[in-house]
């Protein structure tokens, strides 16, 4: 709606209907905006910013990034839609006409939800790149349109009763403590990079029946008026030395007052986070289980935060228990659910009209070290968890560690966790969750990034000289900031990658972009690049922000993005396609930071010359040839000698060594294709064995005896060849993420010279 319609708001401004809703997040899903063109006005669209996405039957579809605050703020849109904000604002001109000093203006929001008790109103702000900039402005210009606003917003509602919630939300901006106490004071809601994806998280994963815990961090002891003078029929008892009550209530009634400190959502209040990983299909399949006429036969667990009135009707002296009427909290996030989240959470979910009622065990301000342990002991019986779930859970178990490796995992657990939930971000739903089957886009698994995360040491790694943890280039001065930075990295580097190739990146495995392994080699290829250009440049990397950081990395690797980019699937194919097995990871690495070190002469990470020797074509098919040459050219050798010297029974008479001849018969024994001469099952080390005893060596020390380069001399056998050979023979019989090195081929080469003249 433009200025000169801003006269009266009007329902047209809104998506308000769920199809309406639905066609709306869908567009701010998208980070490109697509137009469909004819070929002859494609150069027109590109000097306006416009690149080529795909070619279609009847022209040309052309796409352009979203612009950084439209991004940002259909972030914060995606969150109240799927928390159930039954109406939005449409698009990104959106205005509200209000009077200010006596005129009337039109006041554009970026982002309005409204439902049944609450309003939201936010105003986005974002810079291209991280920086100190004070942005108290909108704080100022939201305070000073408050009133203006809500007169305007109530009047269009018909109702004055709804409470708002004014909000700035910020993204690649720092916030001063002095800003942030100031829009505390203006009670206007700061949300920034960390608070946003928090949200993300608890609107991705629990939905519509997030939306009371969502409201509850604003208005957090704010009343409910239409929760007023709320009672039940309740006993008080002592349980434990506490105070306690025992009482039914409708399921969405409790979840109004109720807040669940998820220690996988990181309540930015909440200490300790006791609660356990959210099943979004355990709470779909007890809303269905109710549906179906079930109930709760066991008592949810809940801790009042404040105290209750009790009217005490009458008492029974033997049992010490009072009946009587129990007045509920009438504030936002004033009861605190210990045990039974799943339930309540579900109940939530049966559709409008239907509420079903659920047994609570309320306890009167148990301190929060008590409900961390209360839960520990309603769930320390349950069944072991799956080693997948744990090694996600690393974000919250090792969180508090004081080992600098375990809190390293914990932060790299956490920020993954984080990153999955990000709406329109790269990760978003592509983890695949544990203990439930994956979907077709669930294509990574977080223990295997996890891991990479760490090993890339851009969170830190242990000293070689003296053992000391070192911090990485996303280490900040606390646990918290290092969590930020690393998710700020990882967002921002992986959203370069997708936008590279966006139809590449969302075809997953088959594309070979969006995979397990190509997601760890980009880590490993980050943490290279950090510490070269340390090394060779001006960057330090512990004084430049997350996303510096990775303006830095992509233009240092701006070859490889190119090939992402322009590459065709074949080229791309032929490069990046690895057998699947563990050695993909690093075979991804060295193809990578081979485009790289073609652009960048000086960039040579570890292994990767001894990589482009091993796999160049040529090479390995001729190293190939030499092993196999050598391989049977002394197993034939010491086979004929020792039978030309023992006869037909040389196996038994020049073979004395009883644990070759017990290995040799059971290989025999398990051949699929037959039993075969036991000589036949000796591998390179039992013939080395053999020829070296005092009975045999006259037989073999002209012709195998012969030192390596830089071997000294003086020795009485020189077979340490065979040894070296051997480690270099495994290279060919296991192939796979393996490859032969510049010293691997020279030593071939001297080998094969050598039993050429001494077993002609």
């Amino acid at each position: 709606m433009g200025a000169n319609q801003s006269e009266k708001l009007s329902n047209a401004s809104f998506a308000a209907t769920r199809t309406e809703r639905i066609s709306e997040y869908k567009s701010r899903r998208q980070p490109f905006d697509y137009e469909r063109v004819a070929s002859t006005s494609v150069d027109d669209f590109k000097a306006q910013g416009w690149e080529f996405d795909k070619a279609l039957k009847t022209g040309i579809r052309l796409r352009r990034p979203k612009s950084s605050v439209e991004m940002l703020e259909n972030r914060f849109w995606s969150v109240l839609y799927l928390l159930g904000f039954e109406q939005l604002n449409v698009g990104h001109d959106f205005v509200v006409p209000i009077d200010a000093d006596g005129e009337r203006i039109s006041k554009k929001i970026s982002v309005l939800g409204i439902d049944e008790d609450t309003i939201v109103v936010a105003e986005c702000q974002t810079t291209e790149s991280l920086r100190r900039k004070s942005a108290f402005s909108l704080v100022a210009d939201l305070d000073v349109h408050k009133r203006a606003i809500a007169n305007t917003l109530r009047k269009f509602l018909g109702d004055s009763n709804r409470k708002i919630i004014w909000c700035v939300v910020t993204s690649q901006i720092r916030w001063s403590e002095g800003d942030l106490t100031k829009a505390k004071e203006k009670q206007v809601h700061i949300l920034r990079e960390q608070e946003l994806r928090y949200f993300q998280e608890i609107a991705k994963t629990l939905g519509r029946a997030a939306k009371h815990q969502f409201v509850a961090e604003f208005l957090s002891g704010q009343k409910i008026p239409a929760l007023a003078n709320r009672h039940v029929s309740a006993s008080r008892f002592k349980l434990g030395g506490r105070t306690a009550f025992a009482f039914t209530i409708p399921a969405k009634e409790l979840l109004r007052r109720a807040f669940v400190n998820h220690r996988d959502l990181r309540d930015p209040s909440g200490a300790p986070s006791y609660q356990r990983l959210i099943d979004s299909k355990r709470i779909k399949a007890i809303a269905a289980f109710l549906s179906k006429g079930g109930y709760f036969a066991n008592s949810i667990i809940v801790s009042f935060h404040t105290s209750v009135r009790f009217d005490q009707g009458s008492r029974d002296d033997e049992s010490d228990v009072r009946f009587g009427k129990l007045y509920l909290p009438e504030s936002y996030k004033t009861c605190w659910v210990i045990d039974g989240q799943h339930r309540l959470y579900g109940a939530s979910l049966m559709e409008e009209g239907i509420d079903p009622i659920i047994p609570v065990v309320a306890f009167e301000k148990l301190p929060a070290t008590e409900e961390a342990i209360l839960f520990t002991t309603i769930n320390k019986e349950q069944k072991q968890v799956q080693p997948r779930l744990l090694d996600e859970l690393d974000g919250e178990l090792k969180w508090d560690s004081d080992d600098p490796e375990e809190s390293a995992r914990g932060i790299a657990a956490r920020s993954l966790d984080q990153l999955r939930h990000e709406i329109a971000g790269p990760f978003e739903d592509r983890f695949a969750p544990p203990g439930v089957p994956a979907t077709k886009n669930q294509v990574l698994t977080l223990p295997q990034i996890k891991l990479a995360l760490l090993k890339s040491g851009l969170l830190g790694r242990r000293s070689s000289r003296d053992g000391s943890y070192l911090p990485g280039a996303l280490s900040g001065g606390t646990k918290k900031s290092t969590l930020e930075n690393t998710s700020q990295f990882l967002s921002a580097y992986f959203t370069a990658v997708r936008a590279a190739n966006v139809s590449r990146w969302e075809a997953g495995p088959q594309q070979l972009l969006c995979y397990n392994p190509a997601i760890q080699a980009h880590l490993r290829l980050c943490g290279e690049v950090v510490r070269h250009l340390s090394q060779h440049s001006e960057l330090d990397p512990h004084e430049s922000d997350p996303e510096v950081l990775v303006e830095r990395i992509v233009g240092f690797c701006k070859s490889l993005f190119d090939f992402i980019s322009s590459s065709t699937d074949e080229a791309f194919k032929d490069r990046f396609y690895v057998p699947f097995g563990s050695g993909g990871p690093a075979r991804y690495f060295y193809r990578a930071a081979e485009l790289v070190a073609q652009a960048n002469p000086d960039f040579d990470p570890d292994g990767l010359k001894e990589f482009l020797a091993g796999t160049n074509k040529d090479t390995r098919e001729e190293c190939n040839r030499m092993v196999s040459w050598i391989t049977d050219e002394v197993h034939g050798f010491v086979v004929r000698r020792l039978r030309d010297e023992h006869g037909d029974d040389f196996f038994n008479l020049a073979v004395r060594n009883k644990e070759i001849k017990k290995k040799a018969y059971e290989k025999s024994l398990d051949d699929p294709g037959g039993a075969k001469p036991l000589e036949t099952y000796l591998d390179l080390i039992e013939l080395k064995k053999i020829v070296e005893t005092a009975e045999n060596w006259s037989l073999f020390k002209d012709a195998l005896s012969f030192s390596l380069p830089d071997q000294p001399k003086g020795l009485a056998k020189y077979l340490k060849w065979l040894e070296d050979f051997n480690e270099v023979r495994k290279i060919w019989a296991h192939p796979y993420g393996r490859s032969y090195s510049e010293d691997d081929v020279a030593l071939l080469e001297f080998i094969e010279s050598e039993l050429r003249k001494r077993l002609a």
